[in-house]
């Protein structure tokens, strides 16, 4: 059994984020569940100007990978890899798909972050450069989303998402929720996501303005269907959009948290389902004219596909029976 894995991309851009909000080294270890020694070796071996998680990322593999990838040299593997990524699966899928294809030939396995790697490795290629427009993101190269932390003041009433039961924390009990508002291009539309943080199923509904009193009749609209008792917490963000949250509270009989100020990372499986949606509308086009039928199709794909960490579940099975046992 491997006792020790190699940090990862996501791991080193929370890195990247606690440093900046000054936190100190033991406290990333323990958020990341990495030993502290881990946290140092890391920030001295992999900084430059600055500890940046993208160029730390470049220095490790760039120490770790002497040879070719495996998808330079592979081109049975690169043709399959092409045509899974043009059906719309994730990196992640086409792993998963791979291993179970090919269980007893290694030189056909291959990991969801060499893919990513070699993808956008692929950018300044002749006849490679559209393949990343295949992912959920269709971004051409990794995001840096790297930028300064600002100090702002909560709305006093709200509770911090360090009041959040452990259950919710530890994603050990359905019910316990995290809420965003995705912007249409041109701020013409909005569309409210809730997503569970054990099951990963995802509500959505789409919402005309950013209006504090719309946007909670929402969040109760997207969520009635569910048992009473069911829902027990719901994460937001800091947004102004949010602040009639006693209405939620008082509506579903549930506890609202908010998340620190620009620290999206807290509720990361929120902004991974956003970018899931962003496949289906991307941020160039306006999605005023979707219509309910529109919202809830793009819902029902993204609940009914299989889930590497669901153990290959999809959420609307999980939320099925979570609620027979309710």
């Amino acid at each position: 059994m491997r006792l020790y894995s190699q940090l990862t991309r996501d791991e080193r851009h929370v890195i990247q984020k606690m440093s900046y909000s000054k936190v100190p080294k033991k406290d990333m270890s323990k958020y990341l569940g990495r030993d502290r020694s881990t946290i140092y070796r890391e920030t001295r071996r992999n900084r430059t100007k600055g500890y940046n998680h993208r160029e730390a990322d470049d220095c490790a593999r760039v120490r770790r990978n002497k040879h070719k990838a495996k998808l330079d040299v592979n081109g049975v593997l690169r043709l399959i890899i092409c045509f899974l990524l043009m059906e719309k699966n994730s990196p992640e899928v086409i792993a998963f798909y791979l291993k179970d294809t090919f269980p007893d030939d290694c030189s056909m396995h291959l990991s969801h972050e060499a893919i990513y790697q070699w993808l956008y490795r692929q950018r300044g290629v002749e006849g490679n450069a559209l393949l990343s427009h295949y992912l959920f993101t269709g971004r051409r190269k990794r995001q840096n989303r790297a930028h300064a932390y600002k100090k702002r003041d909560l709305v006093q009433g709200k509770r911090t998402i360090r009041e959040r039961p452990v259950a919710a924390q530890e994603k050990s009990e359905a019910g316990h929720l995290e809420g965003d508002l995705i912007v249409s291009a041109g701020n013409d539309a909005y569309m409210l996501t809730l997503v569970d943080r054990k099951l990963t199923h995802t509500w959505g509904v789409s919402v005309p303005s950013k209006d504090a009193e719309l946007v909670s009749r929402a969040v109760v609209e997207a969520l009635s269907a569910l048992p009473n008792g069911f829902v027990k917490t719901i994460t937001f963000d800091n947004g102004t959009e949010f602040s009639s949250f006693k209405n939620i509270e008082s509506a579903l009989n549930c506890t609202v948290f908010f998340a620190d100020p620009y620290c999206a990372w807290q509720r990361g499986l929120n902004e991974h389902i956003n970018g899931r949606i962003r496949h289906y509308i991307p941020k160039a086009l306006s999605f005023a004219h979707l219509t309910d039928e529109d919202v809830n199709d793009i819902l029902y794909s993204i609940n009914n596909r299989p889930r590497k960490s669901l153990g290959w579940c999809s959420p609307s099975m999980l939320l099925e029976q979570a609620i027979c046992c309710t």
